[in-house]
């Protein structure tokens, strides 16, 4: 059985007195807060019965804390595996993000979304492709038990076919 788990909730607060550090695409590096820890634990007693055997997390520091405390509860290993990183509104890494090309990206998936219009010259990610990366990342890491991956809202909505996903919740993967 794999499990989808998102991150618990991310203090960014915490990232202000760097500013601007950790502003735009490094907020990434927000750690949870007390209740995003709070979040997790409570995650981790609903998963715990499961027994899962290993645990893989997306590279964002929210994610891989919250890897790190289902990891510890159940005392397995933690894997890291980039391609569980959340919805990618420019895919191509070259290309600057700024918050004007963010905007137009949501603005064009929410549109896409509720009409299935979609642009030819589009720069973001679909929901079959976030399914589809999600689902090549669980391939490359087969476990002898049940499998934890900890991704984000977007991703876990798009492989799991979830409407809701809220901090810390728990998803099964369809088959």
């Amino acid at each position: 059985m794999i499990f989808l788990v998102r991150h618990g909730e991310a203090d960014y607060a915490r990232l202000a007195p760097h500013a601007p550090v950790y502003e735009g695409a490094r907020r990434d590096f927000a750690p949870l807060t007390a209740l995003g820890v709070a979040q997790v634990q409570s995650a981790a007693r609903e998963l715990q019965e499961a027994q899962p055997t290993l645990v893989v997390a997306s590279p964002y520091t929210r994610t891989l804390q919250t890897g790190a405390l289902l990891a510890a509860t159940f005392g397995c290993d933690l894997r890291v595996d980039p391609a569980l990183h959340d919805w990618l509104p420019v895919r191509d890494g070259r290309t600057p993000v700024t918050a004007d090309a963010v905007r137009r990206a949501i603005d064009e998936y929410e549109l896409w979304r509720s009409s299935g219009a979609l642009p030819a010259d589009r720069q973001w990610e679909t929901d079959a492709e976030m399914a589809e990366r999600l689902k090549a990342a669980v391939e490359r890491h087969q476990s002898p038990g049940p499998l934890v991956v900890v991704s984000h809202e977007a991703v876990i909505k798009a492989a799991a076919g979830s409407e809701t996903v809220d901090l810390a919740s728990i998803h099964v993967l369809p088959k």
